[in-house]
């Protein structure tokens, strides 16, 4: 009997230590931090409300998982200069280990087998042949790996992946395996190398940015001291370059701004170094200046002009962002929970003013770069609409050169954009200048003879030529019915309309293109209405730019303004216009030359 109570005894006090050994490994988990000096990070864990956000999210991406690959599908058809194919169903690298990310931010332990496959699959994608110039970087897609794909490589993807790894990494450190972490490790190394030896311009904000938070991270997380020399001379090289254009190349950007305040966030977050710090906090508030300047509250978007954008209205995240960023005292009846609850961003109290009470009308001037030749902008604000230009632009189809908002609030906003079409897709061998002054613009059109085709970088036109069937230049308007559109009866007639109590006014005073004549034409689709100038439609034909001596058109353009527009004064002599309109003055070349930069 006593030795049944000893042994008895024996098994609750066994019983007794296990359960302390995991209640000290539960409790290391939970107040788990890392820090070498340099860097700092600590397991996430995440409120109740952000995780029901990201269970939804979830849900959402389960209905396109692919359990057999363990990764996520994306359905396309179209065009895209990093893709080999134009339609079908791939499997995607990037959204997949963001689901991985987000099954690991639920905190479910039921979920963690599946998001180490999903991860270790990813990481299975990775070019890890050093011979080969990708190495280091992952395919968009499964079915499309780097070593056999016909389409540019997307360098970028070392730095986006990189980012997601390092989350999976420092978020969730002592939940992952250890033979998973030296996975993970020696992913974001490869990474890191190729990122290193890209080594990006300083003026590509968003990935000069995000490379330079994963070159220092990965360099001081493993202790590699010549990429940890190369990173912290990287970002200084960023600053200083910042500080000297006097802000972000990528200027006033919906999505790439955002993408620069979540890298430096995590730069606030995770480098512990006081100088590093110091410049991290400088540049997160120079990205919340340009978002609050250009905050346009009647409308509710983000004025132009922008050099990226990827929708011309705002998307809903960006009002759940500015409401969680202000702690709720921006609060916009279209805000959603769709922005990223790992980020928590803080909006500087001295900018609210610009959101809450914003004093109208407002002109807003800037210099986005000042090396030569300089880039400035112009944006109006009035409690009415809001016009911006750009000086000096292209016409790729990201770029806003030319951009008003006016109407209703959030989705329901109307809003006018310049594009240049070529076979209707954006053609970045059109180049843009203009003057602003207030609610007027001058404006005009020129040709590069080795600018993009439908890329700003990677598909340059040869000797200036190219095949078309269709050109024209196109004045896009969203929300606005077709109906209320007018165009001239003569190519240089001024015309006007109103719409939604806007007035509108144009005039082409000057158009060249070799022998073609031009015409004005409207249209719309429903969604969409525009009124075009039609350079050439019809048979697919060779446009050869350097011989023509003369290419572009002039147009001046005035919003809430009943006077006409069509007292022009120009000359084109010797393969250059010159114009003037009321104060406002523009000179380029006509004759077709090689893209300049800063354009």
């Amino acid at each position: 009997m006593a030795g049944s109570t000893r042994h008895l005894l024996k098994n609750r006090l066994n019983i007794m230590k296990h359960l302390f050994v995991l209640f000290l490994c539960n409790l290391c988990s939970l107040l788990f931090a890392f820090n070498n000096g340099n860097v700092s990070y600590q397991t996430i864990h995440l409120s109740d409300d952000d995780k029901q956000v990201i269970r939804e999210y979830i849900r959402k991406q389960t209905e396109i998982y692919d359990p057999a690959e363990k990764m996520i599908t994306q359905k396309f058809s179209s065009w895209h200069y990093h893709r080999d194919a134009t339609e079908g169903i791939f499997h995607e690298t990037r959204m997949s280990l963001y689901y991985a990310l987000a099954l690991l931010d639920t905190e479910e332990k039921e979920q963690e087998a599946e998001a180490f496959a999903i991860i270790r699959k990813i990481i299975s994608l990775q070019n890890t042949d050093p011979q080969s110039p990708s190495c280091g970087v992952w395919p968009y897609f499964m079915e499309e790996p780097l070593q056999t794909k016909k389409s540019s490589t997307d360098y970028n993807w070392a730095d986006f992946l990189g980012v997601s790894l390092l989350d999976i990494y420092m978020d969730h450190h002592e939940r992952l395996p250890l033979d998973l972490r030296e996975e993970i490790k020696d992913a974001l190394v490869l990474a890191a190398r190729s990122i290193q030896k890209r080594n990006v311009h300083p003026g590509y904000t968003n990935i000069a940015i995000m490379g330079s938070y994963v070159t220092y991270l990965v360099a001081h997380l493993f202790d590699l001291s010549d990429l940890q020399e190369y990173a912290e001379q990287r970002w200084q090289n960023f600053y200083n370059y910042t500080q000297q254009q006097g802000g972000f190349s990528e200027y006033n950007s919906p999505t790439y701004t955002i993408i620069a305040l979540d890298e430096l966030l995590r730069m606030k977050k995770h480098i512990v170094h006081p100088a590093i710090q110091t410049v991290v906090d400088t540049l997160y508030f120079t990205a919340w200046d340009m978002i609050a300047r250009h905050y346009h509250s009647p409308t509710q978007q983000w004025a132009g002009p922008q050099s990226r954008s990827y929708y011309t209205l705002v998307q809903p995240s960006f009002y759940g962002l500015l409401y969680q960023a202000s702690g709720g005292k921006i609060d916009l009846a279209y805000r959603s929970e769709g922005y990223n609850v790992r980020m928590k961003h803080h909006l500087p109290e001295q900018l609210l003013p610009y959101f809450l009470s914003p004093e109208y009308p407002r002109m807003e001037k800037e210099i986005f770069k000042r090396s030569h030749p300089q880039v400035e902008g112009a944006c109006l604000l009035t409690d009415k609409y809001t016009l911006a230009s750009v000086n000096r632009s292209n016409m790729w189809i990201q770029r806003r050169p030319l951009l008003a908002y006016w109407g209703e609030a959030q989705q329901a906003s109307s809003y006018l954009q310049l594009r240049f079409l070529h076979d209707g897709y954006d053609f970045c061998a059109a180049s843009f200048y203009s003057s602003q002054k207030e609610n007027k613009v001058l404006a005009a059109l020129a040709f590069t003879t080795n600018g993009g085709d439908k890329h700003v970088r990677n598909d340059d036109l040869v000797d200036g030529k190219f095949r078309a069937k269709d050109l024209r230049l196109r004045f896009e308007f969203g929300n606005t019915p077709v109906e209320d559109l007018i165009i001239p009866n003569e190519k240089t007639q001024s015309f006007g309309f109103q719409t939604n109590n806007i007035s509108f006014r144009f005039c082409l005073f000057y158009h060249q293109f070799g022998t073609m004549q031009g015409r004005w034409e409207k249209g719309g689709d429903g969604v969409r209405s525009w009124i075009d100038f039609v350079f050439y439609s019809g048979e697919e034909t060779e446009i050869n730019l350097p011989e023509m001596d003369a290419a572009g058109l002039g147009f001046v353009f005035a919003m809430d303004e009943d006077a006409a527009t069509n007292t022009v004064s120009f000359s084109d002599k010797n393969g250059i216009l010159s114009a003037q309109w009321q104060d406002l003055e523009l000179i380029m070349s006509l004759k077709p030359k090689e893209k300049e930069e800063n354009l």
